[in-house]
């Protein structure tokens, strides 16, 4: 979106480089190292705020739910924080006491405040999520260049899914979800257990070629590392049933499923908004909306009778009323809507939603080389960052 030369730089040097502080839907901010609180009810969850450093959410609940001795499936919580950050987000577990909650003692998991609940935290939960972003080995006159750069923005950027998405050691999440959608569920399975490109650990890359050139499931058991828990389960169910594919993805957690699904409807998503960027001035199409304002943000949910600034564009699923650009793109990729109703994992059919095409930088300031700006629910700070730091988009 923007011509002036980027500043360079380095993010997500140590996990202090990077703090994600999660906003809450009435506004309120989950700030780092600050306890929170709220009135207790008798209800079944308890709602907690945890502060983690250099975990996944996904590993965090895990270590939690290993210390409390219950099952991750009793968690939930509105959306996934960086691993290489120090990220606050509210989080709710199923019928355990807040004082076990509280009495909790993790390396580099805190949790900041707990209480009794009616309702569980929900994916996308959320008004949005507050940044404050070291850069590292950054130019001297970048500030110059940041003011201008912000400046072509307007306060926008394309609200492109980032590269986290689509896997951030392996790179083949959408791949996976593309086998499956299109219902070819050994190609999927071997994708999933078997692609080694980017793998960092030289046993799992050895592990995975094997199981490529041999097709030994019983083998690959015997050498695929306990650390590959979710490979593992796919693995024990096929030594058991060879060929049925579809049943050994089911082992899997269906949150990591959708995953699959989510990652190559995100794909399509940015090939469409990259053509549209391309083609000059976007505006909304047939089936798309203009959004209203709520605490700052944009909120998909209110839509506006007059044009404004946020066009919610759409996330081909099911059922998605196509227009004229979205029916040629899946010609293109030879897939129908239909195809994303998916009968042989039906629970993880995606009935498709709706996105911003844009995103706004609230509050944004650079200062001392730390970028800081609060982001839309489902924005990424890392695509926000491109457009000042990647010296490869010129």
């Amino acid at each position: 979106m923007t011509r002036t030369e980027a500043t360079g730089g380095k993010i997500k040097t140590i996990p202090e480089d990077f703090i994600v502080e999660e906003i809450l839907p009435d506004g309120t901010v989950l700030e780092t190292n600050k306890a929170t609180q709220r009135e207790s009810s008798s209800g079944d969850f308890t709602r907690f705020v945890l502060q983690k450093k250099d975990w996944t959410t996904e590993e965090a609940i895990r270590r939690i739910a290993m210390a409390l001795r219950i099952h991750p499936s009793r968690f939930s919580y509105a959306g996934s924080k960086d691993k290489t950050s120090i990220s606050t987000q509210l989080v709710s577990v199923f019928r355990i006491n807040e004082d076990r909650i509280l009495r909790l003692n993790l390396k580099d998991i805190t949790i900041l405040g707990a209480w009794k609940c009616d309702e569980k935290v929900r994916i996308g939960d959320l008004l949005g999520n507050r940044f404050k972003i070291a850069i590292r080995e950054i130019d001297s006159s970048a500030g110059e260049a940041v003011s201008k750069i912000h400046g072509e923005l307007n306060g926008l950027f394309p609200n492109y899914f980032g590269e986290q998405r689509f896997g951030t050691i392996r790179k083949n999440t959408h791949k996976i979800g593309e086998y499956i959608i299109r219902g070819k569920y050994r190609e999927a399975a071997m994708s999933f257990l078997c692609d080694s490109e980017g793998e960092t650990d030289s046993d799992s890359v050895v592990a995975r070629n094997d199981l490529r050139e041999t097709g030994d499931y019983k083998k690959a058991l015997r050498e695929f590392p306990n650390r590959l828990t979710l490979e593992r389960t796919m693995l024990e169910h096929l030594e058991k049933y060879p060929n049925d594919y579809a049943n050994a993805f089911r082992k899997l957690p269906r949150g990591i499923l959708l995953l699959f699904i989510h990652a190559f409807q995100s794909h399509l998503f940015n090939v469409l908004l990259s053509e549209r960027i391309s083609e000059g001035d976007v505006v909304a199409e047939d089936g798309e909306h203009y959004c209203e304002e709520r605490h700052g943000f944009p909120d998909l949910r209110l839509r506006s009778s007059s044009e404004t600034r946020w066009i919610a564009g759409k996330i081909i699923g099911y059922g998605t009323e196509l227009n004229d650009r979205e029916k040629t793109l899946l010609e293109r990729f030879d897939l129908k809507k239909s195809d994303f109703d998916i009968k042989g994992i039906p629970e993880i059919s995606s009935k498709g939603t709706y996105r911003l095409l844009f995103s706004p930088l609230v509050d944004f300031y650079f200062i001392d080389s730390t970028f800081r700006f609060s982001l839309c629910a489902g924005s990424y700070a890392t695509v926000a960052l491109r457009e000042f730091i990647d010296r490869s988009k010129s």
